[in-house]
């Protein structure tokens, strides 16, 4: 019953992140992953995957203020990228350590996708984001691959970075045809 429940929030969330990639907005970009994160929680939730999960949480934050200064046109300073990078890696210490008792060196790679997520959002230019986005995509999907996480996480990773590799292309490499007179 829970996979089910999980698949179906990993999915909305899939759906989110997808329309993420193809908007022409960065504060629409990050509204759309504000979504994604909030059914990927939910995801995670019910599959036991709580480092994954309270990452997540912090990631939720972090878009959140990206997404207040981006709306008002500003660039959040840099304190905020650190500020959830030292979130991420006490988030990673406190699940691990303290309540689960074990370290998964595995949880390394999602906690190293978690900081160039951070360090990304802050960036204001859309392309330079899309371009930098299959890094950390890349180990998430890395991290669910080798954590043996459902296939619908894994699948969700991988169409989020499709998504991306096609946003990409569809508004940086090909350009659209220029309509001629005449």
């Amino acid at each position: 019953m829970f996979e089910v429940l999980a698949l179906i929030a990993s999915f909305i969330g899939m759906s989110f992140v997808v329309c993420a990639y193809f908007v022409k907005k960065k504060e629409l970009y990050l509204l759309f992953q504000f979504l994604c994160i909030i059914f990927l929680i939910l995801s995670y939730f019910f599959t036991g995957e709580y480092f994954a999960m309270a990452g997540l949480v912090v990631a939720l934050i972090r878009t959140l203020v990206f997404y207040l200064y981006e709306k008002k046109g500003m660039l959040a300073p840099l304190i905020w990228p650190i500020v959830f990078t030292i979130l991420s890696l006490a988030s990673y210490f406190i699940i691990n350590l303290w309540i689960l008792g074990t370290i998964k060196p595995v949880d390394t790679i999602f906690l190293i996708g978690l900081i160039f997520y951070a360090f990304i959002f802050r960036i204001r230019d859309l392309k330079i984001v899309r371009f930098s986005m299959p890094i950390p995509t890349g180990l998430s999907l890395l991290y669910n691959v080798l954590s043996h996480a459902p296939i619908f996480a894994v699948l969700s990773y991988a169409f989020e970075l499709s998504a991306n590799i096609v946003s990409i292309f569809k508004y940086h490499v090909i350009k659209p045809k220029q309509k001629t007179l005449g």
